[in-house]
């Protein structure tokens, strides 16, 4: 089963990062991309640009896009990058979650639906119905 691990965390704190701490963040992420690939969990994976940089659409009157430059939420957490793995279930995708070198934010690791039937049938063993 494919699961999706959401990076999320405070885009303030790059504003105090000094190129050598940055350096050291991209050497430990590379070193767990590698893990991630040489174990074959890893299917993708990137980080994203500010939010700043981002662009919303929303579906309003008459169900037409209106589209919003970011920064776009309230939070001052946003999404900062992914990672699609490939696991037998979500507690050994969680397991790979946790070995990744975050030292702020949080991880949301999330199965991936391959249909609607699917979606129809995760949502219901989630609620129990």
């Amino acid at each position: 089963m494919r699961f999706m691990v959401s990076l999320i965390f405070d885009e303030a704190q790059m504003d105090e990062v000094t190129p050598e701490q940055m350096e050291e963040v991209a050497t430990d992420m590379n070193r767990y991309n590698d893990e991630l690939r040489e174990a074959g969990v890893m299917l993708a994976g990137e980080g994203l640009g500010p939010s700043g940089m981002a662009r919303t659409l929303r579906w309003g009157e008459a169900g037409k896009p209106v589209a919003t430059d970011g920064p776009f939420t309230e939070s001052k957490e946003q999404l900062g990058g992914f990672w699609i793995l490939e696991c037998g279930d979500l507690d050994e995708a969680a397991e790979w979650a946790a070995k990744a070198p975050i030292q702020n934010g949080a991880l949301e690791v999330r199965p991936i639906v391959e249909s609607a039937e699917e979606a129809r049938r995760l949502h219901q063993q989630r609620t129990g119905s």
